[in-house]
């Protein structure tokens, strides 16, 4: 019996010993748990090892493709960089794509050593938004691929959106001078990782067109992109409390292949506020940013005070409130708060209410006629979707023909008229955005109308003035926080440029006022040379090339009904046909249609408009 006492003893203590265990552990489990989940992802960038392959044919990139896909299956992460040539202070197409994945595969892309197109499978895996691209810069690396190569590249994370939302305590480290966090890429891989990257100015201003990377090149450029993705990986880790995201305590007790697979979903499901998010570095912005976000329930307020490169319309652009003339013949279409106005103003009543329609009192100065497509087109009903793919959301208005042209425009060629503002979707108006580029590149070279430029700028600064006033404003604002030196220094500054040998405050302030910007008199911006040039032949014809243009590169599938070309051409063309050449608008519709040099084609338009004696109203109809 005293056996069987201590046996039933000994199994009492075991059980309270393992239920108090189990207690324990449950209620520390999320501690436990992110403790373990940092060890394990240290461990996985402590044990990788680094294999470059570099790229210089089709058939090379056949042999490394699946060592990148083994990994990417359903949802990846690469870390990615680009580095190019800058020759006599202009930047040469982009020569290395550095792609690299979280277990240590470094594929090095030598682009220029490709026949365009590059492989579709190199253009799908830049393209998917199912694989996150990540590095610091990486924006301008996106910008430059697509302007280079007309490369896609979507799905992008700048690390430094990630970095300022860890735990202030984690972004703390190395600082500049002004106690700002360093953001770089060496500074990120020192902080998180503990390892020093090669930024030798040498190699990073290197030949990177060269016919043979050397070995410390490709040491540089494959550590650069693996940096990125491990950075990545032990930032939101650090960043997560385990605690506080669904299902994630768990996480780092699955085996490696389950940890891998969930720690990737995760990942994504953190960076899917820094998709394509474009990155500020100004003070401010990093001020707000920098206090560190607890959890990850605290990326999304952090990411809406940031402005997104291409900001989704909140709220529908068609509404499709019908104005309706006296005798109940429909105008147009037009949004609510401009029906409701022709109501406050005693000008119409309300003949429905969902949808809104409004019943006009008076005579319009015009109406649509059923023969013109053109005047069909504001009458008909429009939805609200990408005219190109046909999504139903996170749309964006795209100018057809680009503002920096139209505002060059005279008012009759553009007031009353929305036909070029179509709806586009976030990766549609992307894409037709790198197409605008190479239409203005193409204008620019074809009207001598440069782009920007250091010799074509409205105001640039005087260095000495600029240098003068700087001085003197901080020796007015700051001069009790400034050592001694650097006050004598900023006072020679100022003295030299006045030619004195004493300062007193009058001066100072006269010093601290100047204007160090000097005007451009002759300057003309790109859009106002071009439409300067498009004046010989008629500015229509600039307008039809950018519509030609949308068609011919994004080929929209869910344009409205009577969107074309030569919108509102016949309507131009029948208005000018009955104007008396006295008349104070006809050189202006000659310069639109016409231009100073004439255009045959339309010359015989307007001849059959004459000829037809077309009635038509100078004036626009409402809508």
């Amino acid at each position: 019996m005293g056996l069987s006492w201590q046996c039933g003893c000994s199994s009492l203590l075991s059980c309270v010993l393992v239920g108090m265990g189990v207690s324990v552990l449950l209620r520390y489990r999320h501690v436990v748990s992110r403790r373990l989940l940092l060890w394990r992802v240290a461990r996985m960038v402590r044990l990788c090892r680094r294999r470059v392959y570099v790229v210089q044919s089709e058939e090379d990139w056949r042999k490394v493709l699946p060592f990148i896909q083994r990994e990417m299956q359903g949802q990846g992460v690469l870390g990615v960089d680009c580095e190019w040539v800058d020759a006599s202070g202009r930047r040469r197409p982009v020569a290395l794509l550095q792609l690299a994945t979280s277990s240590g595969t470094c594929v090095l892309v030598r682009l220029q050593a490709f026949t365009r197109p590059l492989p579709e499978s190199l253009q799908s895996l830049l393209g998917g938004v199912s694989i996150i691209k990540a590095g610091v810069g990486i924006d301008q690396d996106r910008r430059f691929l697509e302007t280079d190569y007309g490369l896609l590249v979507q799905g992008c994370v700048d690390l430094r959106h990630v970095v300022l939302c860890c735990p202030k305590s984690n972004v703390a480290g190395n600082t500049t001078g002004n106690s700002t966090p360093s953001l770089g890429l060496a500074a990120l891989a020192l902080r998180f990782l503990g390892r020093t990257l090669d930024k030798d100015w040498r190699v990073r201003a290197s030949d990177w067109e060269a016919e043979t990377l050397t070995r410390r090149q490709q040491s540089y450029a494959a550590e650069d992109a693996l940096a990125g993705v491990q950075v990545l990986l032990v930032a939101c880790s650090r960043m997560w409390q385990c605690g506080e995201v669904a299902g994630m305590w768990w996480l780092p007790w699955l085996p490696p292949s389950l940890f891998h697979h969930h720690l990737m979903a995760h990942i994504h499901q953190t960076c899917h506020h820094f998709l394509d998010l474009k990155f500020s570095t100004s003070a401010s912005k990093l001020l707000r940013l920098g206090e560190g976000c607890a959890s990850q329930h605290q990326v999304a307020a952090k990411v809406s005070k940031t402005s997104r490169a291409y900001c989704p319309r909140k709220t529908p652009l068609y509404h499709n409130c019908q104005l309706l003339a006296p005798d109940g013949m429909p105008l147009c279409t037009c949004d609510p708060k401009k029906a409701r106005w022709y109501v406050e103003k005693g000008l119409g009543v309300v003949v429905h209410q969902q949808p809104l329609v409004v019943r006009l009192n008076f005579e319009p100065a015009g109406r649509p006629r059923e023969e013109y497509e053109d005047e069909r087109y504001y009458v008909q009903e429009r939805h609200n979707l990408c005219v190109v793919c046909g999504q139903g959301h996170s749309y964006i208005k795209k100018n057809v023909v680009p503002h920096e042209y139209r505002r060059h425009f005279p008012t009759i060629l553009k007031d009353h008229q929305s036909h070029d503002v179509v709806l586009l979707c976030v990766q549609c108006h992307r894409v037709s955005s790198a197409h605008d580029a190479t239409l203005r590149e193409v204008l620019a070279g074809e009207c001598s109308a440069p782009i920007g430029g250091a010799g074509n700028r409205r105001v640039t600064m005087d260095t000495q003035r600029r240098n003068v006033k700087n001085a003197a404003g901080a020796l007015l604002r700051s001069r009790s926080t400034i050592p001694q030196p650097r006050i004598t220094e900023l006072e020679n500054v100022v003295k030299n440029f006045f030619n004195v040998d004493s300062l007193n405050h009058e001066l100072l302030q006269e010093a601290a006022d100047i204007d160090a910007r000097d005007w451009n008199e002759d300057f003309q911006a790109h859009g106002e040379q071009v439409c300067e040039k498009y004046r010989r032949k008629g500015l229509v014809q600039l307008q039809h090339r950018w519509r030609r243009h949308f068609l011919d590169t994004m080929q929209p599938k869910h344009l409205p009904q009577y969107w074309s070309v030569s919108h509102n051409l016949h309507k131009l063309c029948s208005t000018m046909a009955r104007l008396p050449s006295c008349h104070p608008d006809y050189d202006t519709y000659r310069l639109i249609l016409l231009g100073t040099d004439g255009n045959e084609e339309v010359q015989r338009l307007i001849k059959q408009c004459k000829e037809a004696n077309v009635e038509d109203n100078c004036n626009d109809f409402v809508y």
